[in-house]
């Protein structure tokens, strides 16, 4: 075996030299390591301090602007439920709520209970207008068979009911709003009972009005003592929402009384030869309801009709307005009767007439066939503009014009008729029935 050689010297010292010089190249290096990786903690460092600073000022204005000062529950958030032990659980519960929640719901419990209150209280004040009425209110019966009037109907168990309109010295005026009657006579119960023989005045078939009177002398003394002639008001310009009061018969039981409010006003229906106005309320419609129609003070404005429930509802109680049937009323009682011409249609005023190319005056939307008019010469779509060399600029006025007249009676109708885009005028000659 060979011997091991020793290194040389001169190959020590290259050796050494070689790793001295390592060293030397690599603690530099070493040293920018460190330098370059605290450069990069003390960036990162301060950017995290600026960061924070910058969002903690957003932070800070945000909830201050939001309402910094309210607690959790009154921001809307929901708060952490944490387990809670039995005995805390009972403590809670045995412990009075003394918060501002139960106070709140007891207090709109107490505003609930006064609204309804006072709502009870106007109710029994508008009740008790109605039930003061019925002094001035009859029941008409057929004292044969103690059905009430009209009698057509062997089923109808309503009442009919009426009122007193008019005194004079020898006779009481009773208006019904039950339908139509022809000559005769007819019994009228008044509210104790007592009963007595009236006669037929007159009945208006577009209304359904009609009027009877009766002799003071066959009235009691005591019961004339008792007898309310009644105030009529007025159904111009009278509001939607306005309250009412039935009484009557609104529900078919005499004497009874219903509250509500109107819910559609100035409803304007044409009529044969005229135009009324019928009133829409919130009160229930029952096949057998008829009465008087008051105001809140107690005056009548109107009848209980349900000949127009397509204009006033099947299902709530429609009425006449008074302010459109008085006259009709007041020719009634003197026992008039107003001619027949047979026409019904709509006002055309200056505007309408401009902006349809047509005469001012009466639009005929229907000319009853065999009516003195339809045998006139007057036609559907003709415009009614004088009678008797009178402006005809409504309904209403051609029905004061026809009052003016006798049955038979031979009246100068003028009409406006279009032919093409022309307007041509005719004078006719209609005998009234």
């Amino acid at each position: 075996m060979g011997k091991l050689r020793k290194q040389p010297a001169y190959a020590r010292v290259h050796e050494e030299e070689k790793y001295k010089f390592i060293k030397e190249q690599i603690r530099p290096q070493r040293k920018r390591y460190i330098i370059y990786f605290t450069r990069k903690i003390l960036e990162t460092a301060v950017s995290a301090v600026i960061f924070g600073g910058v969002a903690g000022c957003v932070f800070w204005n945000v909830n201050n602007r939001l309402g910094g000062g309210q607690s959790v529950q009154e921001r809307g958030i929901t708060s952490v439920e944490y387990p809670v032990s039995a005995q805390e659980k009972q403590a809670n519960t045995a412990a009075p709520a003394n918060n501002n929640t139960s106070t709140n719901a007891e207090a709109n419990d107490n505003d609930d209970l006064t609204i309804l209150d006072e709502k009870n209280k106007a109710s029994k004040k508008l009740s008790a207008v109605g039930d003061k009425f019925a002094a001035s209110l009859v029941s008409l019966v057929n004292k044969k068979d103690k059905t009430v009037w009209p009698d057509e109907d062997k089923n109808n168990t309503g009442a009919v009911s009426g009122m007193v309109l008019k005194e004079t010295a020898r006779y009481y005026y009773i208006l019904a709003s039950g339908g139509m009657a022809g000559p005769g006579f007819i019994d009228v119960e008044f509210e104790d009972g007592e009963m007595v023989k009236a006669g037929y005045v007159s009945s208006d078939s577009s209304t359904g009005l009609s009027v009877f009177c009766i002799e003071k002398k066959d009235v009691s003394e005591k019961r004339r003592s008792k007898i309310a002639i009644p105030e009529f008001g007025s159904t111009i310009s009278i509001p939607t929402g306005s309250n009412i009061i039935i009484t009557g018969a609104p529900n078919g039981i005499m004497y009874s009384v219903m509250t509500g409010n109107i819910i559609k006003a100035d409803i304007e229906i044409p009529v044969t030869d005229n135009i009324i106005s019928l009133f829409a309320t919130d009160i229930l419609y029952t096949s057998s309801a008829n009465g008087v129609v008051l105001n809140t003070k107690g005056r009548v404005i109107g009848f209980v009709t349900n000949s127009y429930e397509k204009a006033t509802g099947s299902n709530n109680i429609g009425f006449i307005g008074i302010s459109s049937v008085l006259g009709i009323i007041n020719s009634m009682v003197k026992g008039e009767s107003i001619p027949y011409l047979g026409i019904s249609g709509y006002d055309v005023d200056k505007n309408t007439a401009a902006a349809h190319n047509i005469s001012e005056g009466v639009y005929l939307t229907s000319v009853y066939s065999g009516s003195p008019a339809y045998s006139g010469g007057i036609r559907v779509a003709d415009v009614i503009t004088q009678i008797d060399d009178r402006d005809v600029v409504s309904l209403s006025v051609l029905h004061n014009i026809l009052k003016d007249h006798d049955t038979g009676d031979s009246i100068s109708v003028t009409v406006s008729r279009k032919s093409g885009k022309k307007n041509n005028h005719k004078k006719l000659t209609v005998r009234l029935e």
